[in-house]
Formats: structure tokens, C-alpha cells, sequence
């Protein structure tokens, strides 16, 4: 195992410290290594304060944070959306923040008292954390402690074939067979008085790196939107584009 020269790894890619270049898939930051906008802004006092150091602004926010909120990230919100909930930086943390927000949501609109007869539909392939919560909505393969989870429905990612032309046919029955499994999950589990109270996909799959394509994903927001039931975009692997 070589070790990463930081200081030459640029965007997706990481140089070792045998000057290989890597494409990182699973790159941690969000705009990549030395990004240029990071490196010019090394000169500013916006470097200082919120770069050099650790800030933790959901805590201590600064006077102008407000206004920075809404000059600089509101604009390029999704239409509809006009707030922004802050987390700790961790997805486990931002992923347990929208299950929570998502169950009490649920939960009001439907007059639901007792929480523990809801539950979170995930999907095969998925690792959105390694909290209890979390996990029960991942797949069985994420939980390597063996973490006691709760009996939460777990349904099938769909395994398309590529190249994706060749197989056309083949991959648009796979998505309607896990769109049909979806939905009838969410059937049973209403029947049996353990309704989802929240669905949770992810893009880019954490285990597998397994995809689907955008008519899937709308699919599954119009079927979460008819049942009423919150949707939830776990984007940590596809933070990178």
C-alpha cells in the first residue's frame, strides 16, 4: 500500500507516492483535492475563518451567517425547498436528521402516535450510515459489526445490464419489477400497521456502486408522492458528479 501525495492530487484524481494517478471514487471532499477555489481563497478572511480551522457554525455561527446562507447557498436550492437544516458534516449524522425529520412529518400528517410502528423503506446495495437507524435502512452487507437493527423493509436496487442500449428491454422490465416491489411493500407494511414513514435511495449505491436511470428515480418520487410518504436522496457518492 503506497501512501497519497496530497499536495499533487488534483480534482478526482489522487497521486501516490509513486506517482501513480488514481481516479478516487470515493473522494471525501466535496469539491476534490486542491481545488482552485480553495487554493485562491487562501489569501482571504474567508480562509480564516471557516477553512483554516474547524468552525462548527450550527453551534457558534458567525453574525453574517444568515446573510451568507442566503447570498450564497439559497440561489441554487431545488424550487420549493427555502430552508437549509445544518448538521455536523457527518452523513450519518445528516442522514439520521432526515429519517428523524421525515418519521415526525409523517407521523403528524397521518395522526400517528406510537413511532415504533414506523418504519424506512431502503433499498439493496445501500450503506447510509452506521448508526442504528441508518443501517436498518441499508443493506444486510454495510452492517459489518452485526449492530442490532429494526425490522425495516429493505427492496431490490435494480441490477441493469450494460451497456444499457444492448439491453434496453431487459433493464426497463428490472426497474418496473423493483418499482412494483416497492410498491407493494408499502402496501403490506400498511396493511400490517407498520406503514413507511419515509424512503431513502441512493444515486450512486454505497456498496456496488450500482445506478439506475432517471426515469427509475422520478418513478420512485411519484410513488413515495401518491402514497404520501417523505423521499429521501442519500447523495454521498455522488457528491463528486
Amino acid at each position: 500500500m503506497n501512501f497519497i501525495n496530497l499536495k499533487q492530487s488534483k480534482g478526482n484524481y489522487f497521486k501516490d507516492t509513486d506517482g501513480n494517478v488514481i481516479l478516487d471514487l470515493n473522494c471525501p471532499l466535496p469539491l476534490g483535492y486542491n481545488h482552485d477555489a480553495l487554493i485562491n481563497a487562501r489569501d482571504s478572511a474567508l480562509y480564516d475563518r471557516f477553512l483554516q480551522g474547524t468552525v462548527d457554525v450550527s453551534s457558534v455561527p458567525p453574525q453574517d451567517y444568515a446573510d451568507m446562507l442566503g447570498d450564497d447557498v439559497m440561489p441554487v436550492a431545488p424550487t420549493g425547498l427555502n430552508q437549509v437544516h445544518l448538521a455536523d458534516g457527518s452523513s450519518t449524522t445528516a442522514n439520521e436528521i432526515a429519517l428523524s425529520t421525515a418519521i415526525m412529518q409523517f407521523a403528524m400528517a397521518n395522526k400517528k402516535e406510537n413511532y415504533a410502528d414506523l418504519s424506512v423503506l431502503g433499498f439493496s446495495k445501500s450503506s447510509h450510515g452506521c448508526s442504528v437507524a441508518t443501517l436498518s435502512c441499508s443493506d444486510a452487507q454495510a452492517n459489518v459489526g452485526s449492530v442490532p437493527t429494526y425490522d425495516w423493509p429493505v427492496v431490490d436496487m435494480p441490477d441493469l445490464e450494460l451497456p444499457y442500449a444492448q439491453n434496453e428491454r431487459a433493464n426497463v422490465a428490472e426497474e418496473e419489477r423493483c418499482l412494483e416491489q416497492t410498491r407493494k411493500t408499502i402496501q403490506e407494511r400498511r396493511a400490517s400497521g407498520k406503514d413507511v414513514a419515509a424512503m431513502i435511495v441512493e444515486p450512486i449505491s454505497g456498496l456496488e456502486m450500482r445506478s439506475a436511470t432517471p426515469s427509475f428515480f422520478k418513478s420512485l418520487r411519484r410513488l413515495a408522492k401518491d402514497e404520501g410518504i417523505p423521499f429521501i436522496v442519500d447523495e454521498t457518492k455522488s457528491g463528486m458528479g
